[in-house]
């Protein structure tokens, strides 16, 4: 099951507007279940659930990803004001791929109101500027990967290397990566490892010990290994 909560600064929300923006924006056909605070609705077999609750999420891992998020500045001052926040929840999934574009487009038509602050997709947590604009790419035939694996960052202002982890490749039946500690820019890594994390995924890869990334002239070899950061097996990126 997929949950994900969008941070509001106050009680009000309109899932009459959702609806309408949902309805045109992506035509697809569903059969939804309305109550006052609270919707499902099944599409494509998938079930989805939203519902208002009026209070904010009192969970010290929101209050962590704020003060930590490198991708928002303003995390921590967004996520202080909140007041309330609505939960959604996808079941019956079926293919991973297929059930995270859908949610997608039912959280990007859920962000169009004011009285969003954030989006939490526990570890991650969203700008919702940035989520809509990452969501766009669905309607051009693209995957908006970097909001389904959160790639964490550890120890990246240190002299002596940072590492990367990600969270999420198992939700597609793969193996999560790691880049151990690395002096490279830390920009040109985080990068290099989003777009890997989308060619995985796009491409339907789980990378196999001595498997080869790059150009001819620029290879980086895999290895497969036990986690250093992370439980279980990982896919260690040497750069």
């Amino acid at each position: 099951m997929q949950i994900v909560n969008i941070l509001l600064d106050s009680n009000q929300y309109s899932f009459d507007a959702f609806f309408d923006r949902f309805g045109k924006k992506w035509p697809l056909s569903f059969h939804p279940y309305r109550d006052k605070d609270a919707f499902g609705m099944i599409i494509n077999d998938k079930v989805i659930g939203c519902a208002l609750v009026p209070f904010p999420i009192v969970e010290s891992g929101l209050v962590y990803n704020a003060r930590e998020n490198v991708l928002w500045p303003d995390a921590e001052a967004c996520v202080s004001k909140h007041k309330a926040h609505l939960q959604i929840t996808m079941s019956r999934e079926g293919d991973p791929v297929s059930a995270h574009i859908l949610f997608t487009k039912v959280i990007y038509s859920l962000l169009q109101q004011r009285t969003v602050v954030g989006v939490y997709l526990r570890p991650g947590l969203f700008d919702p500027s940035y989520y809509i604009k990452c969501a766009e790419e669905i309607a051009k035939g693209k995957l908006p990967t970097e909001l389904w694996v959160h790639i964490n960052s550890l120890n990246f202002e240190k002299e002596e290397g940072f590492s990367f982890y990600t969270i999420g490749m198992s939700k597609f039946g793969k193996k999560e990566f790691e880049i151990p500690e690395t002096k490279k820019n830390f920009i040109d890594a985080y990068y290099a490892l989003k777009e890997l994390i989308k060619h995985a995924i796009e491409n339907n890869i789980d990378f196999k010990n001595g498997d080869a990334i790059g150009t001819e002239d620029k290879k980086t070899t895999l290895s497969v290994s036990k986690g250093v950061k992370i439980k279980g097996t990982t896919i260690k990126i040497h750069i």
